[in-house]
């Protein structure tokens, strides 16, 4: 028997038999339906019910002028209010009107006591006090303002902000319309902007499209990749630095698109005289690299010197600096010429050598600004890598200029009010991509993952934007001459610890600190905790009877905290990947956390991160110079404020002050010598580097360069600058003392034998004794300096009451996070996002020291 439909009969399958039936049947089934269509009107949902039927608690079907309940049954007034109903949306909304128009009234009625004239003031305070609504009082001055409006104004304006420029001359709309563009000038962009003359020559959209015609295509050239650079030709060293580089560097400071680059680099320098429409690889760029990669290996070939580690580098940077200046590449702004320069300016910084590093991320920035990087390039019709590429440079030099800010302390280059380009996109080939550490030995796979390297440089983008505010609104020097108010300083406080907090708490989870953790986000997470530093510093200042905050809050113990956690992130770090391989910004992020620590001595847990932190710049040292300096600013700083450091801390600057006094603060450069040939020095040093792929595989995007198993030919490069007639630097701090000083000022022979005469009158003076003022120039000219500028305003009211505003023994940790967030003293709940345990003992997953 077939299954019929429960609804309807179907007529197919009457029989015949049943024809007499089948008018009777047709009949049943449509009154069916017409019940069926009744009951499901009776029962549509009703959304508010009239007063009598919600008394009785009785079912409404909503009909107007009255519900059946009221008509048929009851015979009751059928009466329908909404507002009367409390459950619903249109209560809700009428008492929003309501509060928005309180709010509105206050508003107008706030702002006219702020702003109205002196004198007109009291009359106002007495029409308020004396009127009947506050609401005809703020009306009464609205219509003052729009009175005061319409007088200023011409009759009758034929043109408004929503009417198209009709009937106005070329010229007039010329004036009045151009805002600013991007053009196309000598093969590059460049913007104009509104206020330039410049900006009436012509669009360059014309010239954009003829330059992308003439644009030449080449051949891969022979051994493409040893020919961007004139210093070496051997392939493997090339190969190793470059890994090097992308490994370690580029995934924080993501500042170029990595497959374009390499899109370029294996097709090897183009002809002399070919046209390319954007250049994403360069001699510049990819020398700038190379010096960066010299940090993190110990191969004598990435020396200068092959015997001393101070040199790394600096062979790579000085034919950086020439190709720079030979080539005049600020006369023709190039992408790849931004992306250089910015490398520069960071292995400045992380070579002691500040001003300069400072300066070249300024022609950075300018030069990015020039090239319209912060505008909309959409009228030039660029393909969207170019497009992206774009961004990623952009979005890199602000990156660049934050971390500049906060190592100096000076305000950004680069706000982000400028920028009116969004941020770029996350590929999901690239993120995917597997990264792997990668150091002398060649590749550790124990710690292999997906790279996430555009999702990470996101989220640092995100911090950056904090920081830049954080320096505006607490760092400014405006603030000396004016300092904020204590209202002030707390609603700036709060918003910037919110917005630190929110950052947090929307961290995706793959990118939460854990053993075996990116490198790059370990990096990120000790920025994270430098932040909250910076912002709970400036109120140290502050006794607690004068300080603005909640009295269970204690700003001290915020730095405490912070500064804690970033040991333990270094210490996490350590024993992942080892210090060999660390970027120079951890250098400033421990110094700031050591200063801290400091701070807290004699405390238990301060000892252990002291000391600590002390044998993490030791090691780091080896490749960044920036940590040898470090090393000897908080040598001065103990001793200047008389802190008395534990034994193996005092024991371990001893060390370190005869180990590297022969370091200079200002300038180390390795005198200038020909192009070091890496064929003759031993490979034995040199460990073989594992093959990951082919060469076509790193075309495609994979992470490593594959390195060939013979070395390519080493030619010196020509034109090499002497340098027999230049003087060595000295190798220890004993010959710094020994040498004449005639061998760096000549004075007159009066003058001299004066000199002379005076030195003999007071004695002689110890050869052999080594003194910061001998080596640095004395201790104020040090710290002046070092990247803790703080220390010159501040360090008198810090390290004033050091020894007991927050109590001893224990005192610091009583409101510190036990691991869950939550806060077990005075300052409970209220702590930057303590999810590390504080205790020393038991860090994020148990695993720190």
């Amino acid at each position: 028997m077939e299954q019929q439909n429960p609804l309807l009969t179907p007529i197919d399958h009457l029989s015949p038999q049943s024809s007499t039936d089948h008018s009777s049947t047709t009949t049943k089934t449509k009154q069916r339906l017409v019940d069926r269509e009744t009951a499901a009107a009776k029962r549509r949902c009703v959304s508010t019910a009239c007063i009598a039927c919600r008394k009785r608690k009785s079912k409404c079907d909503g009909n107007t002028p009255s519900c059946a309940a009221c008509a048929s049954v009851y015979g009751t007034e059928c009466v329908y209010d909404p507002n009367s109903d409390h459950r619903r949306k249109g209560v809700y909304k009428k008492d929003i009107d309501n509060l928005k128009t309180h709010n509105s009234t206050l508003q107008t009625l706030i702002h006219a006591i702020l702003n109205y004239p002196e004198h007109e003031v009291p009359d106002l305070i007495r029409h308020i006090r004396t009127c009947e609504s506050l609401d005809t009082v703020a009306e009464s001055i609205i219509s003052k303002g729009r009175h005061l409006e319409h007088d200023g104004d011409e009759p009758d304006s034929p043109i408004t902000d929503n009417e198209p420029l009709v009937g106005i001359p070329r010229f007039e709309r010329e004036l009045s319309g151009k805002v600013g563009e991007l053009r196309l000038e000598n093969g590059s962009t460049s913007f104009v902007g509104g206020t330039s003359n410049l900006v009436f020559l012509g669009s360059g959209v014309d010239n954009a499209q003829a330059a992308n015609g003439a644009a030449e295509q080449y051949q891969q050239q022979a051994n493409p990749v040893v020919s961007w650079t004139e210093v070496t030709k051997d392939y493997d060293l090339i190969v190793h630095l470059m890994n090097m580089y992308f490994t370690w560097h580029y995934t924080y400071f993501t500042t170029l698109s990595k497959s374009l680059f390499y899109r370029d680099f294996l097709l090897g320098m183009p002809p002399p005289g070919t046209r390319r429409k954007t250049e994403f690889c360069t001699p510049l760029l990819v020398n700038a690299m190379l010096a960066l990669g010299c940090h993190f290996t110990s191969w004598p070939a990435a020396r200068a010197i092959p015997a001393d580690s101070a040199t790394a580098g600096d062979h790579f940077s000085r034919e950086a600096k020439r190709l720079l200046m030979e080539n005049d590449e600020n006369e023709s702004p190039r992408l790849a010429t931004v992306q250089a320069l910015s490398l520069m300016s960071v292995r400045e910084a992380g070579c002691g050598r500040e001003a300069k590093g400072w300066v070249y991320s300024g022609m950075s920035f300018r030069m990015a600004y020039d090239l319209g990087l912060n505008v909309d390039s959409s009228l030039l019709s660029m393909d969207e890598e170019e497009t992206d590429a774009r961004r990623m440079t952009l979005w890199g030099c602000f990156l660049f200029d934050k971390c500049w800010s906060n190592y100096l302390g000076r305000q950004p280059q680069v706000p982000l009010s400028s920028i009116a380009v969004p941020k770029f996109d996350v590929f999901p080939v690239e993120d995917s991509e597997s990264w792997s550490p990668y150091s002398d030995a060649g590749v550790d796979q124990a710690h292999s993952q997906p790279a996430r390297t555009r999702t990470v440089a996101l989220q640092i983008s995100s911090l950056c934007e904090i920081s830049g505010d954080l320096l505006h609104y607490f760092y400014h020097p405006t603030n000396l001459d004016k300092p904020l108010t204590k209202q002030a300083e707390l609603r700036k406080l709060s918003e910037l610890h919110t917005r630190l907090e929110a950052w947090r708490k929307d961290l995706p989870k793959e990118l939460e600190p854990k053993e075996g953790q990116l490198a790059c986000v370990l990096v990120m997470h000790m920025f994270y905790q430098l932040l909250f530093i910076h912002l709970f510093r400036p109120f140290l200042k502050y006794k607690t009877s004068a300080s603005p905050l909640p009295s269970h809050v204690s700003p001290r113990k915020f730095c405490t905290h912070s500064a804690t956690t970033i040991s333990k992130l270094f210490r996490l770090y350590k024993r992942t990947y080892g210090l060999r391989q660390i970027l120079n910004l951890a250098v400033y992020i421990i110094h700031t956390a050591c200063t801290i620590h400091l701070l807290n001595l004699p405390d238990k847990m301060a000892v252990r991160d002291i000391v600590h932190g002390l044998k993490h710049l030791e090691e780091i040292a080896e490749g960044w110079l920036c940590a040898r300096k470090t090393l000897r600013t908080l040598s001065i700083v103990a001793t200047k404020w008389q802190i008395e450091l534990p034994d193996d801390a005092s024991k371990l600057l001893e060390r370190t002050d005869a180990r590297f006094a022969a370091f200079s603060p200002t300038e180390q450069m390795s005198p200038i010598q020909a192009p070091v040939k890496t064929d003759g020095v031993s490979r034995a040093s040199m460990p073989a580097i594992n093959s990951h792929g082919s060469r076509d595989d790193v075309a495609a995007g994979n992470h490593y360069l594959n390195s060939a198993t013979t070395a390519s030919p080493t030619s010196p490069r020509e034109g090499a600058r002497p340098f027999g007639s230049m003087p060595l630097p000295p190798s220890s701090a004993s010959e710094v003392n020994n040498r004449s000083r005639s061998q760096q000022y000549m004075l007159p022979q009066a003058q001299q034998e004066m000199w002379n005469r005076d030195r003999a009158s007071r004695g002689a003076v110890a050869q052999n004794q080594t003194s910061p003022s001998v080596l640095f120039g004395g201790v104020d000219s040090l710290i002046e300096d070092s990247q803790d500028y703080w220390l010159q305003r501040d360090t008198g009211n810090l390290f004033a009451h050091w020894n007991g505003v927050e109590g001893q023994d224990g005192s610091m940790s009583n409101g510190m996070s036990n691991g869950n967030g939550n806060g077990n003293g005075n300052g409970a709940g209220y702590y930057p996002g303590a999810r590390f345990g504080m205790n020393g003992t038991n860090d994020m997953n148990g695993n720190y020291g």
